[in-house]
């Protein structure tokens, strides 16, 4: 059908270049936005590529070509605007772009590849999610740890991590890379939790900012076994953690649509030594926007 467009719009019609225009202009400026950033480079770079293709669409000899073509012509407008300097000097300008180029579409080829993973990923129901992200992504990788965290029988890890590694498998070729949303909404969960975390006992504002983000009747799940709900519970821990001093170091998070898991690295006071293992692991649930299930895991 695209070609069909594309060979109109080489015979002058102009309703079937404004049809290839609309088509092509939204993923073409998420491109841009990736390379440039968000500024004006990223804009005048799609405008830039648009106008080049309409001007040279003629010499177009294969309209099945037509998306490639694009791409080609916008990753160099993105290499000039972030190197205008070298854009501008001949004698090293080509060998320069080369390299740039090649850089632009590794970098390009690793987005897609997450992205594609997190398309995968959301595929997969949350307690499949869990497993894989603590086994994979987490330093919590032993089945014996993920057990105990998530309360669970160790078989029950087991069954889990191969029903998520044949879902995936089966996913996986039907998933795609231009759909980056559920990439972009896990990117946002752990700017969140690195920012609320690693400011929750120094921020009234974050504090309670992180507090709100949970569910007033979540599920506290520790793993004693013990049972507990309500966000004041994590409300209390924190307070106290602030009146014994008590603070995070190091924090790794990552997430997907649903699931967050935060790893922190404790600090005690030195007139309590020993009051706080020396890290600890929460699993954040979430419905919509807000947390409906918390597993709290500490480890010497």
């Amino acid at each position: 059908m695209m070609q069909q467009f594309v060979k109109a719009a080489q015979a002058g019609d102009t309703s079937a270049w404004n049809v290839l225009y609309r088509q092509h202009e939204p993923w073409l400026y998420a491109t841009a936005l990736r390379i440039c950033g968000n500024n004006p480079g990223a804009k005048d770079a799609v405008q830039d590529t648009f106008i080049q293709a309409y001007l040279k669409l003629q010499q177009l000899k294969e309209p099945s070509a037509f998306s490639g073509w694009l791409k080609t012509t916008l990753l160099r407008n993105c290499y000039r605007y972030i190197h205008p300097v070298y854009s501008h000097n001949n004698s090293i300008s080509s060998g320069i772009e080369n390299l740039y180029e090649d850089e632009i579409n590794n970098k390009l080829d690793f987005y897609a590849q997450q992205t594609k993973i997190y398309n995968t990923l959301a595929c997969l129901t949350e307690s499949l999610q869990i497993v894989l992200l603590l086994r994979y992504f987490s330093n919590w990788q032993s089945y014996e740890e993920i057990a105990t965290i998530l309360c669970i029988p160790v078989g029950t890890v087991r069954s889990r991590l191969n029903q998520a590694k044949q879902k995936l498998t089966e996913y996986w070729a039907k998933s795609n890379d231009n759909n980056d949303t559920a990439y972009k909404k896990a990117a946002e969960w752990n700017d969140l939790y690195n920012t609320c975390f690693g400011n929750v006992y120094t921020s009234l504002h974050y504090r309670e900012k992180l507090i709100r983000h949970f569910d007033k009747n979540m599920l506290v799940v520790f793993t004693s076994g013990k049972t507990a709900f309500g966000r004041n519970v994590v409300q209390q821990l924190i307070e106290e953690d602030i009146v014994y001093g008590n603070s995070f170091a190091a924090l790794d998070v990552v997430s997907t649509s649903n699931i967050s898991i935060v790893e922190c690295h404790n600090i005690n006071p030195g007139e309590y030594p020993d009051r706080c293992p020396d890290s600890t692991v929460f699993v954040l649930q979430r419905t919509g926007s807000a947390v409906t299930q918390f597993n709290l895991h500490n480890s010497r």
